[in-house]
């Protein structure tokens, strides 16, 4: 049982990545149209190119891009990602940030709905140490979690499993692989778009019409205190049910089948058919002694199939 839900999951999550893979790409395109300073920072482009960073030094939380270097570029991937094709060049952050202002001003309205924003100077470019490491972290835990599946698969193709306890531990591990991508993801998708809560969405016409800065989503009846409070609520919420949910997996997990499923055990109203103590007891021995289904010749314990999880605690 144990080993059939693994394959099963292992195979879900390769096919997940793969589908994730795809419409990333798609979505990915789009925010290159309709959110270029976010990609841009996503790759510490301070510079129009079309080569794709996989290593930049320097302080990139930088906000004129002079200390930012490029280490280990892939030429033309940034290109291919943005419009398909590996010359078209991708706007960068400096020329970027002129074309913004242009378009949206360089100041905060002077309107009391902004409160205290109201007439500052907007910075146009989001942190790009979020953003940068951001996108690279959603990419890599993805990864990680797809290969981890197929590493599953593999190990497991006789119908066993390895009896490494560090290689179990990391696959316990390998659990928050899918989560901490998908909270990279979602903390670039949201710091990347900033100073806007809601970014400029073009119309069919051209005109980035319908967009929110994020001074004037924040609600003047809203004090900090009160906000830190109810975050710091959400927190202990969450961490009592984490808690609770890491206890009882490893209370079930140690305790194997029986403990959550105790009429398998006892035959389910205590009789003695069905269960595993019945007659035929759970050493696989007939009342007899004699070898009963599945017994060994010697009349000992019945060799019970590999548990994936039981001996990774």
């Amino acid at each position: 049982m144990w080993i059939k839900s693994l394959r099963i999951g292992a195979v879900v999550a390769m096919v997940s990545f793969a589908g994730t893979a795809i419409t990333g790409d798609l979505q990915g395109k789009l925010m290159f149209e309709q959110q270029p300073m976010k990609m841009a920072a996503a790759e510490a482009a301070c510079h129009d190119g079309t080569s794709f960073s996989i290593l930049s030094i320097g302080d990139v939380g930088a906000r004129d891009c002079d200390d930012v270097t490029a280490v280990i570029e892939v030429p033309g991937l940034l290109s291919f990602l943005a419009n398909n094709t590996f010359d078209t060049e991708i706007k960068g952050v400096n020329t970027l940030i002129p074309e913004y202002q242009e378009a949206y001003g360089t100041h905060i309205p002077d309107d009391p709905k902004y409160g205290e924003q109201a007439g500052t100077e907007i910075d146009y470019l989001p942190v790009m140490s979020v953003t940068y490491w951001g996108f690279r972290l959603m990419i890599g835990f993805g990864g990680i979690a797809a290969a981890a599946a197929a590493a599953a698969l593999w190990v497991t193709r006789k119908g066993t499993v390895p009896q490494s306890k560090w290689l179990m531990r990391l696959a316990v591990f390998g659990i928050l692989a899918p989560f901490a991508a998908n909270s990279a993801g979602w903390i670039f998708t949201e710091m990347g778009r900033q100073p806007f809560v809601v970014a400029p969405n073009p119309s069919f016409t051209g005109i980035d019409q319908v967009f929110m800065f994020t001074a004037a989503a924040v609600s003047p009846g809203v004090s900090r205190a009160e906000l830190l409070f109810s975050l710091a609520a959400f927190v202990v919420v969450y961490l009592a049910l984490l808690i609770v949910e890491v206890r009882l997996l490893f209370k079930f997990t140690r305790g194997g089948v029986p403990s959550a499923m105790p009429e398998l055990l006892h035959g389910g109203d205590g009789g003695s058919s069905g269960g595993l103590d019945s007659a035929g007891g759970d050493d696989g021995t007939g009342s007899d002694g004699s070898d009963g289904p599945g017994g060994s010749s010697g009349g000992g314990r019945a060799k019970q199939p590999d548990d994936v999880l039981g001996f990774a605690y």
